[in-house]
């Protein structure tokens, strides 16, 4: 590789996602925290306290791409051969946390509300935030590993990448949802994982797999393409 094209690649991926970015999806995480805080001070339960559960592992994708960045930048040889495998392989699996919280809204669907209740309009927001906060953890996350598939291969393997997470991070939801599992089954109950994977091998899941892998398209290409437009205006 020439020496001008390696640099040009490690700007690509020294910052795939602004700093302001992070600074707007930590303060939507504060603010999603605050108001489950405030819903519990006022109405005197806590009927969505796993939200905050939720939200922790939301950010765990993020968190790991955020660490293959820097071993890409940083680690070479055998290192960055053997780390990133791994660091890919852990974020693939805990990628549908993040958009797993737009699911959430089933328990307010679920929840009985008066319809003039404040109550009803509070939560409704919470959980827009914190749909949208998950949204945004899985596109920064997702944008940090297209930077690295693309540091290795075209723009197009890239957009593969980047359609064949969307509905396998759907698909991985519906697992969540429906069949109830849970990320660390990989390594603690492989066996329930892959009950679960068969089970999802139905139209339903289907359908639910292509639902929530186009609106996680969708939302990607939606963002990116706006950050691109901002870097043109710049």
């Amino acid at each position: 590789m020439p020496a001008s094209r390696g640099r040009s690649q490690d700007r690509l991926i020294s910052d795939p996602v602004s700093f302001p970015v992070y600074g707007i999806i930590g303060g939507i995480s504060v603010l999603c925290v605050l108001l489950i805080i405030v819903r519990i001070i006022r109405m005197g339960d806590n009927p969505f306290g796993f939200m905050l559960w939720n939200l922790f592992l939301a950010w765990l994708p993020l968190i790991f791409s955020m660490t293959a960045i820097q071993i890409q930048l940083k680690k070479r040889g055998a290192v960055k051969a053997i780390l990133l495998p791994i660091l890919g392989a852990g974020w693939l699996v805990l990628y549908p946390n993040a958009p797993y919280l737009t699911t959430d809204f089933i328990h307010v669907i679920f929840q009985p509300y008066h319809p003039d209740s404040l109550i009803l309009w509070y939560d409704l927001v919470v959980f827009f935030l914190f749909s949208w906060c998950g949204l945004l953890l899985a596109y920064g996350s997702m944008r940090h590993f297209q930077a690295i598939v693309r540091h290795y291969a075209d723009v197009r393997i890239g957009w593969l990448f980047i359609a064949a997470v969307s509905f396998l991070g759907g698909f991985g939801v519906y697992l969540g949802r429906v069949e109830r599992l849970n990320s660390w089954d990989v390594l603690f109950s492989p066996f329930r994982l892959i009950e679960g994977v068969l089970e999802g091998l139905n139209p339903g899941a289907f359908i639910f797999t292509f639902l929530i892998g186009m609106l996680i398209l969708i939302l990607y290409v939606s963002l990116y393409a706006l950050h691109r437009e901002r870097e043109r205006i710049d």
